[in-house]
C-alpha cells in the first residue's frame, strides 16, 4: 500500500474536524441576526433669527425650533457695562430659548462712515481706521457670546464696501488684517467666523466662491463661509457651489422675498439647498432669518406665524431626507 494513501481512519479524523470548524447553524449567534436597518441620518438642524428690531418678544417664539440666532449690537451690546451685560444676559437666558449658537451683524456697531460711500453708507474699510477700537469690540464681544454659548459670528458682506476712489487691493488688505484679528481673538473661545456675501460687487467678496477664496488667504480653521439664499438668488449662483468646498461652509440663511419661509413661491429653491446640504453631510445651521409677515390679513400673530413656518420647513427637511 501507498504511503501516500488516505486511510477511512485519517478521512473521518478530517471530516470531524472541518465539522467542528463550520458555523453551528443554531448557534445563538446566528439564529439572532437580522437585517438592521440603515442608520439615520444626521440632518442640519432648523434655527430662528431673533427680531433685532424688537417688535417681537422672544418669548412669543413657537416651541420645536432647534437653534437661534441673535444680532449682536441690538442684544449684546458690547460697549455696555459689565451691570448692563449681567442684566442683558439674565433677560436673554429667562426667555427658555433653544441654543443659541449663532450671532448675526458681528460688525454692526464698529463700521464706519467712509469718504467715497453713498449717503448712509458705512464700512470697516477705507480711509478711516480705527483697528485698536475694532480690537477691543472683538475682545469684548466674543467673551459675552461665549457665556451664551454662541459658537459662529456672522460678518455681512455690505460692511466691506470698497469706498469710490479708494484702491481695491489696500481695502482686501484692511479686511484680510481684520478678518485674521477676529479669528485670532475668537480662537480661545471656541468661537468661529461666517464671512456673508451680498452679490454687491462694491464688497471685498461680493461672491459665495469669492468668500471662500478669501476665506482661504486667511488660512485659519476659525474663518468659513456663509450661504443666504437671497443672495444666492440675487447673483445667479449655482447652490453646487457650495459643494465644491463643503467644509467652508458653515451657516445657511434662508427667507422668502420680504417675508418668512413658506409666504411665497420659494419651495422649489429650498428643496434644491436642502439637497446640496445633504449630500455634503452639512449638520448645523439652516436659519429663517427674515422680517415676518401674517399670512392670514389680519394681525400678525408671531407665534402662530414661527409655528408654521416651522411646521413647513420640518415637511421640506423631511422630504429631502426621507423622499
Amino acid at each position: 500500500m501507498s504511503n501516500s494513501r488516505i486511510t477511512r481512519r485519517e478521512l473521518l479524523k478530517g471530516s470531524l474536524a472541518t465539522l467542528a470548524a463550520a458555523p453551528f447553524l443554531g448557534s445563538p449567534a446566528q439564529s439572532l441576526a437580522v437585517d438592521k436597518p440603515p442608520a439615520r441620518r444626521e440632518t442640519f438642524k432648523l434655527c430662528i433669527n431673533l427680531d433685532e428690531r424688537g417688535e417681537h418678544s422672544p418669548a412669543e417664539i413657537s416651541p420645536g425650533w432647534e437653534r437661534v440666532e441673535i444680532p449682536l449690537s441690538p442684544i449684546v451690546k458690547p460697549f455696555s457695562t459689565e451691570e448692563e451685560w449681567k442684566e442683558t444676559k439674565a433677560r436673554i437666558l429667562s426667555y427658555k430659548l433653544p441654543p443659541i449658537k449663532t450671532c448675526g451683524f458681528f460688525n454692526e456697531g464698529i463700521i464706519r462712515e467712509q469718504p467715497g460711500l453713498p449717503a448712509g453708507k458705512r464700512s470697516l474699510v477705507g480711509p478711516n481706521e480705527d483697528f485698536e477700537r475694532e480690537k477691543d469690540w472683538a475682545r469684548r464681544s466674543f467673551a459675552r457670546l461665549a457665556e451664551l454659548g454662541v459658537e459662529v459670528a456672522g460678518l455681512w458682506g455690505r460692511h466691506f464696501r470698497v469706498p469710490e476712489g479708494f484702491d481695491r487691493g489696500k481695502a482686501t488688505d484692511q479686511a484680510l488684517r481684520y478678518v485674521e484679528m477676529l479669528g485670532k481673538a475668537a480662537r480661545p473661545h471656541k468661537i468661529r467666523i461666517a464671512l456673508e456675501p451680498t452679490a454687491d460687487p462694491t464688497t471685498v467678496f461680493p461672491k459665495y466662491t469669492e468668500g471662500v477664496a478669501f476665506a482661504k488667504r486667511i488660512g485659519m480653521p476659525e474663518v468659513r463661509v456663509m450661504a443666504d439664499i437671497n443672495y444666492f438668488i440675487k447673483g445667479n449662483w449655482d447652490y453646487k457651489d457650495i459643494a465644491i468646498d463643503p467644509d467652508y461652509c458653515l451657516h445657511c440663511h434662508i427667507a422668502n422675498q420680504g417675508a418668512q419661509p413658506g409666504e411665497g413661491d420659494r419651495t422649489e429653491l429650498f428643496l434644491k439647498l436642502f439637497a446640496v446640504l445633504r449630500d455634503i453631510g452639512y449638520t448645523r445651521s439652516v436659519c429663517a432669518a427674515c422680517p415676518w409677515v401674517s399670512t392670514t390679513g389680519g394681525e400678525l400673530d408671531y407665534g402662530a406665524e414661527t409655528a408654521k413656518c416651522l411646521k413647513y420647513l420640518q415637511n421640506l427637511r423631511s422630504k429631502t431626507y426621507e423622499g
